[in-house]
């Protein structure tokens, strides 16, 4: 073989070998990119509301606003980001919670947990409240949040920290609910949820009369967080 033809050979196996790892490092980067879009978009919903703008995201993450385009072509594929991703810390959580030993009470210690990720993070009901409403409602909850919270009812039912009719629907009202006066008394008794919380686990704990009607289905449930955020979609400046 001549040299000519030993250096293109040598250099056809050189191109075949380096570019596997010259891929791995742009995915990389765009993984590190994309998580800090979410991470501004979070931001900078549970600040804004529904003024929050692509404009207004790029600048908080950092990046073109022609690069957030390339790499979250619209508005709402973000936002499903964002919730998707907020669903998983839900999740998460309620799996740290079942992973506490017998007599833990793993119930009680994630109502906890998830009044205070409600508390500090408007971005949910935000970014719901945000999205067009024109385009069909996003499932909320993943089959793996669901399935978590079905196991955490049966605990607190088995750990006696929770009725026997409740259920995981009714949990999330819950949450809601406090999340709100949360909100509402930021500024003027922040402590105040705490309270709150603890009359609505008293509610919860076994011992009361009978529940009327039936707990919401999960589509239900999704509807009607739907329904609030068009209420803030509504308020006066796009936000509550």
């Amino acid at each position: 073989m001549s040299g000519s033809r030993m250096r293109r050979a040598g250099r056809t196996r050189l191109a075949s070998v380096t570019p596997p790892a010259t891929r791995r490092a742009p995915r990389r980067d765009a993984q590190r990119n994309r998580e800090r879009i979410l991470t501004a978009a979070r931001e900078v919903v549970a600040e804004r509301g529904v003024g929050a703008t692509m404009e207004d995201i790029a600048a908080r993450a950092g990046v073109g606003v022609g690069s957030l385009y390339r790499m979250v072509p619209t508005k709402d594929e973000l936002f499903a980001g964002i919730l998707a991703e907020e669903a998983e810390r839900m999740a998460d959580a309620a799996q740290r919670a079942l992973a506490l030993p017998e007599g833990e009470r793993a119930f009680l210690a994630w109502m906890a947990e998830a009044a205070e990720w409600g508390a500090a993070n408007r971005a949910f009901i935000n970014v719901l409240a945000a999205r067009d409403a024109s385009e069909p409602m996003p499932r909320l909850l993943s089959a793996r949040l669901r399935a978590l919270l079905r196991e955490l009812v049966a605990r607190g039912q088995a750990d006696g920290d929770l009725r026997d009719d409740v259920a995981a629907s009714d949990v999330l009202m819950v949450l809601l609910a406090t999340a709100r006066v949360s909100e509402g008394t930021v500024d003027t008794a922040k402590a105040y949820s705490r309270r709150f919380l603890a009359l609505q686990l008293d509610a919860l704990r076994p011992g009361g009369d009978p529940l009327p009607g039936r707990p919401l289905t999960d589509r239900e449930l999704e509807l009607t967080l739907d329904a609030l955020a068009l209420s803030r979609r509504a308020a006066p400046g796009g936000r509550a």
